[in-house]
């Protein structure tokens, strides 16, 4: 069984490197520094993201709420003539 280990580890050894190891810091370092530099960006557009949460949350109240009042005040007229039409006594006499 230590045969195969060793000859695992030998083919490995002499197997070539994916990518050279002589650029792996710097290109680590310009990682970090881009990780970094996005987190700042996200910290500092944070107030404008809430801004404009709060503006189409205001603006979608204003438009439910004007909409509402609109259904409310043409509602009664239109649901009175829909409730008495399929009213039990009219379906039933055969009045319609």
């Amino acid at each position: 069984m230590t045969d195969d280990l060793d000859d695992w580890l030998a083919d490995l050894a002499a197997a070539p490197l994916e990518r050279p190891l002589d650029r792996l810091e710097t290109e680590l370092g310009c990682d970090i520094a881009r990780r970094r530099r996005d987190a700042r960006t996200l910290k500092a557009l944070a107030p404008v993201r809430l801004g404009a949460v709060s503006l189409a949350l205001a603006l979608g109240v204003t438009a439910g709420t004007a909409a509402a009042m609109t259904a409310m005040r043409a509602a009664p007229a239109s649901a009175g003539l829909a409730v008495a039409e399929l009213a039990p006594s009219t379906l039933l006499d055969g009045a319609r």
